[in-house]
């Protein structure tokens, strides 16, 4: 479960992303765990941008989700991420989603991104320092919850 820093992400779930029966279609799970992952990392001033026109990406080389209790249209949902784990060129987020307006838990996951060499071998390269640094103080917190950076606003236009 969640600890150091956590970061909570807010989303109401979009018609588009239910299925026949009602409910939230499996794979929607992992765009918004990519929607708290962004957030997370904007959180800890990592800016995807720049460090795509520096050489620096990373790419998923795992993810999970296990699923406990279904999401339908309109739900407001939270999802909670913190650093998992922390490795030479990889680390590993955990992810909590949850029914905003229950409390209930709907599903636990988690992925891991490899740091890549995106201008040259596209092979694993170590974390960068300041990437390494912000996670390491992430995780090492005293569990305290971020603000709500939010993917697409509650109430607002999505992007997606």
């Amino acid at each position: 479960m969640p600890k150091g820093l956590v970061v909570e992400t807010e989303l109401r779930v979009r018609f588009a992303e239910t299925d026949a029966q009602g409910v939230v279609y499996y794979a929607h799970y992992f765009v918004w765990f990519e929607v708290a992952r962004v957030n997370f990392l904007r959180t800890l001033g990592f800016n995807y941008s720049e460090a795509e026109k520096a050489g620096i990406g990373f790419v998923i080389a795992e993810a999970y989700c296990r699923y406990l209790a279904p999401a339908h249209f309109d739900e407001l949902i939270k999802i909670k991420t913190w650093v998992e784990d922390i490795g030479r060129s990889s680390f590993t987020l955990g992810y909590e989603v949850i029914n905003g307006e229950t409390d209930q838990t709907l599903a636990l996951g988690k992925t891991t991104q490899v740091f890549l060499d995106m201008k040259g071998t596209r092979k694993p390269i170590p974390i960068p320092a300041p990437v390494r640094e912000a996670l390491e103080k992430a995780r090492d917190s005293g569990g305290e919850t971020g603000g709500n950076v939010e993917g697409r606003a509650v109430g607002k236009a999505s992007p997606h």
